[in-house]
């Protein structure tokens, strides 16, 4: 059945309102150094709300990510829908905690948040 006309915005509202946190996602992509070599180079893709929550053994992408978090206690990083984010970028939360993202967790029918695991950087 689908949602009346609206709705998604609504939903989408939702869940940057309630998101108390900031986020810069950063990617790094190889650049030319000029000599004929490269460098990486990391560019900011999105500035969004977020919302951190720690992964717990009962949430489907604990599992679904338990190989790539390599013992390491991970974190459910809420973003907002349609949010350029990818596995091996990075997510710095209110400009102090920065995390790897190991995974983007698949989005169902109706997309109104982004979801990605993620461990935090030392």
């Amino acid at each position: 059945m689908p949602l009346p006309t609206g709705m998604f915005d609504t939903l989408r509202r939702v869940v940057e309102d309630v998101s108390p946190d900031s986020a810069v996602v950063k990617r790094v992509t190889p650049t030319s150094d000029g000599h004929g070599g490269w460098t990486d180079a990391e560019t900011t893709i999105a500035t969004v709300a977020c919302k951190v929550a720690a992964l717990g053994a009962t949430r489907p992408s604990e599992s679904a990510y338990a190989d790539r978090l390599q013992g390491e206690a991970g974190v459910e990083i809420t973003l907002p829908a349609g949010t350029d984010v990818r596995a091996n970028d990075r997510i710095v939360v209110n400009a102090t905690t920065t995390y790897d993202v190991v995974g983007v967790v698949p989005t169902r029918t109706y997309e109104v948040r982004k979801r990605v695991v993620a461990v935090l950087i030392q």
